[in-house]
């Protein structure tokens, strides 16, 4: 197949995930005609992902990466490994509905002034609860948000606008990329889509959701989120993702938010910390007391969660956040006044016109 006949590249990253690959790759196979490639770029995998797509999956084409490199790094690769018109992102821990492909493909062509779309993704398990409908940016909390988490399958029926897609099933136009850049590297991974999505509201890009592009969805199936490492990590990312891309005046309200935030974590350490200490659990059997290893404090502040964990990439987040900010200065082409809208409504029907870029 010749390049130029591509007019979708789909790219699934992976990660020791041979259990979810055949589940995915399955429900994709009479989606992919000739105008489709799909990659799957692996993350130097340790179980037996790459003898199951060479043996089951020749029409999957393989980018092997010598070392976890995380999300963004190995969807960049993909993305820099192919030329088609439109990128699709899917994560291996899915199954797609018979013409989700095609929904996103239509959504796109539909409306050539959406640079991206989301689809509908629901729970992978009965009843199908919504996972997302679009995400969101959250002012109150500066985190982002699954729009329609927990609702009912049947919710959120409508084609919108949103502000952002989870790239764990979107669909782009390779000239987003183009104009905004690839996903941020040093995300890793958890909020690199909401970076790209913030990244690409303030300079005047618009999201679609479609929601007959249904998706199901292993939530946390492919990431250990009760995990210290994932959890500092986020924390970092939410410094990056806020602190690089809001304009001045919505920087000022974010940093207040984030103050609080970060005071409020710090006071609740304080407690907890004092609380296990003087208030240890009693055995019932021997009457003594006992706490369990789970809930001992660390034998010193410096071992603590917060020193041995947060503290580490708090101070790297800030070390780059200059830099980063300076990068996307001149892509910022909305002001807070224009995107304070999109952020506190961040789902409008078709027939709101969107804020248009400068």
């Amino acid at each position: 197949m010749a390049e130029t006949d591509t007019r979708i590249s789909l790219i699934i990253p992976n990660w020791n995930g041979a259990h979810h690959l055949v589940d995915c790759l399955d429900s994709l196979r009479d989606q992919c005609q000739a105008e489709v490639e799909v990659v799957v770029v692996d993350n130097a995998s340790s179980d037996h992902s790459i003898e199951l797509l060479e043996t089951d999956y020749p029409w999957v084409r393989l980018i092997r990466l010598d070392e976890n490199f995380g999300f963004s790094a190995a969807v960049n690769a993909g993305i820099r490994s192919t030329t088609a018109p439109l990128v699709v992102l899917l994560n291996n821990d899915t199954r797609v509905a018979p013409d989700w492909l095609e929904q996103l493909a239509r959504g796109l062509e539909n409306h050539p002034e959406a640079s991206f779309a989301a689809c509908k993704m629901l729970l992978f398990d009965p009843p199908h609860a919504i996972d997302s409908a679009g995400d969101r940016f959250s002012l109150l909390t500066g985190t982002g948000i699954n729009i329609g988490a927990g609702e009912p399958a049947d919710a959120y029926g409508e084609p919108a606008w949103v502000f952002g897609a989870c790239a764990g099933a979107a669909i782009y136009r390779r000239s987003l990329f183009d104009d905004i850049g690839l996903f941020d590297e040093d995300f890793f991974l958890v909020f690199e889509d909401v970076d790209l999505d913030l990244r690409a509201q303030v300079a005047g890009h618009r999201c679609l959701y479609l929601p007959d592009a249904v998706v199901y969805h292993k939530r946390g199936a492919s990431t250990d989120n009760s995990s210290r490492q994932v959890a500092a990590r986020s924390w970092r990312n939410l410094i990056w993702v806020g602190g690089k891309n809001l304009p001045p005046l919505l920087l000022a309200w974010w940093s207040l938010v984030f103050a609080l935030k970060l005071a409020r974590m710090v006071l609740v350490s304080i407690i907890a910390r004092l609380w296990r200490k003087l208030t240890p659990r009693r055995d019932k059997r021997s009457g003594s007391a006992q706490q369990p290893a789970s809930l001992e404090p660390a034998p010193s502040w410096q071992q603590g969660a917060l020193a041995a964990h947060y503290w580490p990439e708090f101070r790297h987040a800030l070390r780059l956040l200059p830099a980063k900010r300076r990068e996307i200065r001149p892509l910022r082409r909305l002001g807070s006044l224009r995107l304070i809208s999109i952020l506190v409504k961040p789902m409008r029907p078709l027939d709101q016109t969107p804020t248009r870029r400068a």
